[in-house]
C-alpha cells in the first residue's frame, strides 16, 4: 500500500477474515452488537499491546517505517543510480570542455615551442595526488553502496520477521477463538 489507500487484496483479505469469524461466532443480524464486540476486541488488543514497550515504540513508528519500503523511496535513494546520474551530469560539461580544448591543442600544435613546456614536471607532481584522491572517492562510493545494500537487506529481514510474528499471533488468536467457542 504505497499510497496509503485500501487495495482490492486488502478488502478480500478482510472479507475472508470476516467469513472465518462468522463461522466461529455465527452470523449476527444486529450490526450494533457486532460493532460493540469488535470495539471490545480492539480495546483488549490495545491493552495487550500497551503492556510491551517495544511493541509501543514499533507501532508509533510503523507508518514511518513503511515509507522506507515504498518503491518511490527506494528509487529516490538508490545509490548506484544516483551516483551514475551525478557522474553523467557532471561529466557532460567536462567532456564538452575537453572537446573544445582538444580542438585548441590541435590548432596550436604547430606553434608549441619546447621552452613553454618547462613546467610539466610540476604539473605531473600535482596530478598524481589528484588521481589518487579520485580513486579513493570511487572506492569510498563502492563501500557506501555495499553498506546501503546490507542495510536494506537487514531491513527486509526485520520486515519478514515482523510479518511472521503477526501471522503467528493471528494463528494464536484464531486458536483461542475456536477454543472459546468449543467451551461455550
Amino acid at each position: 500500500m504505497a499510497s496509503g489507500g485500501v487495495t482490492i487484496a486488502d478488502l478480500s483479505m478482510l472479507e475472508r477474515r470476516v467469513e472465518q469469524l462468522e463461522r466461529i461466532y455465527g452470523k449476527n443480524t444486529s450490526e450494533k452488537e457486532a460493532v460493540k464486540v469488535l470495539e471490545e476486541v480492539n480495546v483488549k488488543v490495545d491493552k495487550m499491546l500497551g503492556k510491551h514497550p517495544k511493541t509501543q515504540a514499533l507501532l508509533k513508528r510503523l507508518n514511518e517505517l513503511s515509507t522506507y519500503t515504498e518503491p518511490s523511496f527506494i528509487m529516490r535513494y538508490d545509490p548506484s543510480k544516483f551516483i551514475q546520474q551525478e557522474y553523467v551530469v557532471g561529466s557532460t560539461n567536462r567532456i564538452q570542455k575537453a572537446a573544445v580544448d582538444a580542438k585548441k591543442v590541435a590548432d596550436l600544435q604547430n606553434e608549441v615551442n619546447p621552452g613553454n613546456l618547462k613546467n610539466t614536471t610540476e604539473l605531473d607532481k600535482k596530478m598524481g595526488p589528484l588521481t589518487l584522491k579520485c580513486l579513493k572517492l570511487h572506492d569510498d562510493g563502492e563501500v557506501v553502496n555495499k553498506e546501503i545494500n546490507e542495510l536494506v537487506g537487514k531491513w527486509n529481514d526485520i520486515l519478514n520477521t515482523l510479518s511472521e510474528q503477526f501471522v503467528t499471533w493471528d494463528n494464536i488468536l484464531r486458536d483461542a477463538e475456536e477454543k472459546a467457542k468449543e467451551n461455550e
